[in-house]
Formats: C-alpha cells, structure tokens, sequence
C-alpha cells in the first residue's frame, strides 16, 4: 500500500510503540489519528505530526460504541487501523482480581475485534485498506506471569490469522507483529515484579530475549504495511519457534483453497 495522503488510526498512540508508530507512519506521508486515554499527550503527538486526537479508554464498552464512525466523520476513512493498546499483566494469576482479567480482555482483545469489526466495511466497500495487530512474544511462548496477557495475545494473533482467512482474495491486507523486549515503560513494569522478572533474567542469560528499540519495530511496522508483509517477528532467533505456531494456520488456508468466502458472494 502506497501510504502517501492515506489515513492511519494508532490505539495506544501515546507513548512507546504507538507514538514511534505514529512518528513512523506520518514521515512516511500518512495523516495520523492517536487514540489513547491520555488526551493531552495525545493532543501534543497529534499537533506535532499535524494530525488528530480522539481520547478513548478502551476498556469502556459505551465508548467503543460509532467511535470509528466518528473518527471517520471528523477527518476521513481509516486506511491503516493498527491495534496497539495494551494493558500489561506479568503477575500471578492467583494475584489478580476479576476485574482486572476483565479489563485486560477488553482492551487487549475485545475493543481491536470491535474496532476492526467497525472499520472493515469501510475498507471493503472503498478496496483498500490495511489491519495492524500488535500482539507479543508471549502469544507464543509461555512464562510465570504470562497467563492473562499472554492468553489475550495470543487471541490477538489467532483472530487476525483467521481473519485473513476468512478475506482471503479481500484488497484487505493484515499483518501480525509478535515483538519481544521493547525499550519502553512496559517492558520496565513487567520485569520489575519477582514473578515474571526472574524468568526473564533467565532469558537474558540465555542471549534468546534481544532488547528492540520501539523505533526500530514502528520502521518494520510501516514496511510491513507498505509491503503487504504478514508477520513482524522479534528476537529474529525465536522465529523458528513463532512460524511452527503459525503452521496450523497456513495449512488450514491451503486446505480452504478454491472454498467461497462471505465477501466473494
């Protein structure tokens, strides 16, 4: 996709990987639109990139009600909705309460699927546009701490994977990114606590966990979208471990060859 004057719509465009994205993605020559809570470091990204600002707490089911439809309406269609938001949980699971493993599914999972549900018709009736899921290292892999995030990652990927299957022949193009250590606030909380921090000082020790800078991932992100690319892999030395994940799903989509989808009629 050619990304000069299209519309791209960051979630947990703030700080880290969302706001290296939307810097990413607006020099590329793409009009950035950040939705986060934080409406005033949103509002400050959004002016510095000449783009807009749509405060938003995920978790919060009225919220997400039209919000793609008002997006659209202030400034234009969504070419590029790249899901980004996260809450991060690295903690025993006896630890948590039932509201947090609500919220976690909700902004993790819940709100990209309603968001994407929204915004596809749009894509689909104009020909084009492009789906972003920012999942995790921890889709695939499993550790202390990981049960909740890991689980709604791990979701994240196999929504998208099917999601891709089910458009298949679609002009609607999908990329997953599975990223491991990013030099940002999350990775810091999740390695300050001794459930998951202790697993990953191991890793570490094991060279298997490269740190990436939220840079570095938003330049692939952006290519990944331009290119049409599928996947955004790190630490490169886990790929193997993240394309035997994937089998099952290529297989099912070369055992589906020739079968009508919903969009073919």
């Amino acid at each position: 996709m050619e990304l000069s004057g299209t519309r791209v719509l960051i979630t947990g465009g703030s700080r880290g990987i969302g706001a290296a994205c939307a810097r990413a993605f607006a020099a590329a020559g793409a009009e950035v639109a950040l939705a986060a809570r934080s409406a005033t470091e949103i509002e400050a990204l959004a002016n510095e990139l000449g783009g807009r600002a749509y405060p938003i707490d995920l978790a919060d089911r009225d919220a997400i009600d039209g919000f793609i439809a008002r997006v659209e309406a202030d400034g234009g269609p969504i070419d590029v909705l790249v899901n980004n938001a996260g809450i991060d949980t690295s903690t025993a699971f006896t630890s948590l309460t039932e509201d947090e493993i609500e919220q976690s599914i909700r902004v993790n999972l819940v709100a990209p699927e309603r968001l994407t549900r929204q915004v596809l018709p749009g894509m689909l009736a104009r020909g084009r546009g492009h789906i972003v899921s920012v999942s995790s290292l921890a889709a695939v892999v499993t550790g202390p701490g990981l049960s909740l995030y890991g689980s709604t990652k791990a979701g994240l990927s196999h929504f998208t994977a099917n999601l891709r299957n089910e458009l298949i022949g679609s002009p609607i193009g999908f990329t997953v990114v599975q990223p491991g250590p990013v030099d940002t606030g999350m990775w810091d909380r999740v390695t300050s606590n001794d459930v998951f921090g202790t697993a990953a000082k191991r890793f570490s020790r094991l060279q298997m966990l490269p740190h990436l800078s939220p840079e570095q991932l938003a330049d692939e992100i952006v290519d990944a979208v331009r290119t049409g690319q599928r996947h955004v892999r790190h630490p490169k030395r886990l790929t193997g471990a993240q394309m035997m994940t994937e089998a099952p799903r290529r297989i099912s989509e070369l055992l589906l060859k020739g079968v009508a989808r919903p969009h073919q009629g």
